[in-house]
């Protein structure tokens, strides 16, 4: 679908984004176990986030200004949130408002998101800079 232009997204507007960080295992390990029942907790622990990375993540969002919302070992996520122009600059992006031709209007970065270099064996992606909607209702 088409997309027109409208502008960048307001400075102040609340963006929040999700930041996933790899397993602490590889995650093709499961398979081996799939005939053993784990609890969350041992799940967390062998195949979530390693602590460090989290903190890591945490740190890099609190030196951007931004506000960590919530840190989950066992869904390798930090959920992060702030101004617009505070996250865009910790992911080295421009925010701008879109239009679809159907009229959906959404926001999307200008750019690849840029990972810092301390952070880039930690990351695996960035999500909810881009708010298009990825799936459409056909009738």
């Amino acid at each position: 679908m088409q997309a027109d232009a409208l502008g960048p997204v307001d400075p102040n507007k609340r963006v929040e984004v999700s930041v996933m960080v790899k397993p602490r295992r590889p995650l093709s390990e499961l398979e081996a176990r799939l005939d053993k029942p784990m609890t969350r907790e041992e799940f967390a622990a062998s195949y979530g986030a390693d602590p460090d990375d989290l903190a890591r993540v945490e740190r890099f969002a609190r030196e951007h200004r931004l506000q960590v919302i919530e840190s989950s070992q066992a869904r390798r996520t930090v959920v992060i949130g702030g101004r617009a122009a505070d996250v865009a600059s910790a992911f080295g992006v421009s925010l701008q408002r879109q239009r679809h031709s159907d009229g959906t209007v959404f926001r999307a970065p200008d750019r690849p998101v840029q990972i810092p270099e301390d952070l880039k064996d930690v990351v695996e992606g960035v999500f909810g800079l881009d708010t298009r909607p990825v799936a459409t209702h056909h009738e």
